[in-house]
């Protein structure tokens, strides 16, 4: 009888000098370091354009970031790459990465949906996410037919939840998502 193989656990500094030394996109949860897939054509396109909507839009303040900047849970140690980020306050960094990388206050997060991360986008990230303080938007951007899900924070904690089929999203950080735009001439 064999014995469960065991994985090492890696502190969060560990994953951090990895992840320079690689050169590549890695995740962070529990230990674990778990690469980030690359995007298919229609990912990469929504995202830059939802990225573009959401930069172009900003209110005064803010600043918006596209998937190469790391975004930390501090509630939780989790670390990822969402596909589109925005802060509208004074950026605060990780005090743990000591490269000043990584945020740790987003205003609004964006995730494109993909075969292969959609449960995670709508699972166990999310409820990460919901534990960031600053955090008053989180976005889900479908990769097949038009459909974008809006959360927004409310002032009582709790989170009020909406389905866009068409039309536009007016987002509380000031950006507009239209979705004939968002969705128009798309790769396959």
């Amino acid at each position: 009888m064999t014995s469960p193989q065991r994985h090492h656990r890696y502190s969060y500094e560990e994953y951090l000098a990895y992840e320079q030394d690689s050169g590549l996109k890695h995740g962070f949860e529990d230990g674990e370091i778990f690469a980030m897939p690359g995007g298919s054509r229609r990912h990469n396109a929504l995202a830059l354009r939802v990225g573009a909507a959401v930069d172009a839009g900003r209110r005064p303040g803010c600043i918006a970031f596209q998937s190469d900047q790391k975004v930390r849970v501090l509630a939780t140690g989790k670390a990822t790459y969402p596909d589109v980020s925005l802060v509208c306050a004074p950026i605060e960094g990780d005090p743990a990465d000591p490269s000043g990388n990584t945020v740790t206050n987003p205003t609004l997060l964006v995730e494109v949906l993909s075969p292969s991360t959609e449960e995670e986008d709508r699972g166990n990230k999310w409820r990460h996410y919901q534990l960031i303080p600053s955090l008053q938007e989180y976005v889900l951007v479908s990769q097949g037919p038009p459909r974008v899900e809006y959360f927004r924070r409310l002032p009582t904690g709790g989170w009020e939840y909406h389905d866009f089929s068409e039309g536009t999203v007016r987002l509380e950080s000031g950006g507009t998502l239209d979705l004939s735009a968002l969705y128009a001439d798309l790769p396959v």
